[in-house]
């Protein structure tokens, strides 16, 4: 299996794992298996269920997630000179070799978030390369000597803002 076809099959399997209801402990032993046997690479679950290492030839995924509206902790590595709300939950976070995604929600309301952003990242010297408004969001996309950043963000059912980034090495 080539690298990216390896990577979408875990983030596939990953994806399943994070939004299926059940057991919480049998539905983590029954992804690890799954992933171990799919991708041939070492799965490690955190005891409480939140975090999940997958260690792969190409470097180590790493995936926290909360629950019930809780937070996770922010990646220690994530670039300082990217925007975050101030005022944020971080339901998921992602660091997979050099590419991160975390998603938050904020009680911003969405036009605020996207103008906090454009400002902040500017500021920083980040240029903007796209911005793109459908269906009720915004798609916002920088770039920074070798580094890019797209944030997309949908109103949150309970109000605010639903906000999501990727950032990592452009190209």
């Amino acid at each position: 299996m080539t690298h990216p076809a390896i990577r979408l099959s875990i983030a596939i399997a990953l994806a399943a794992l994070l939004v299926a209801p059940g057991c919480r402990k049998a539905q983590d032993a029954a992804m690890e298996t799954a992933i171990e046997s799919a991708t041939g690479a070492k799965v490690d679950v955190d005891k409480d269920g939140n975090e999940v290492t997958i260690k792969t030839e190409q470097g180590d995924l790493r995936i926290a997630t909360a629950e019930d509206g809780g937070s996770v902790a922010m990646p220690a590595n994530f670039p300082k000179d990217v925007f975050l709300p101030a005022d944020n939950t971080l339901a998921s976070a992602m660091d997979m070799g050099g590419m991160q995604m975390l998603n938050m929600t904020t009680p911003q309301e969405l036009a605020a978030v996207s103008a906090d952003i454009e400002k902040s990242m500017q500021d920083q010297g980040w240029k903007r390369e796209m911005a793109m408004q459908a269906g009720g969001g915004n798609t916002l996309m920088y770039s920074k000597d070798k580094r890019q950043v797209v944030y997309q963000m949908l109103k949150a059912d309970e109000g605010g803002t639903q906000l999501a980034i990727r950032t990592g090495e452009n190209g």
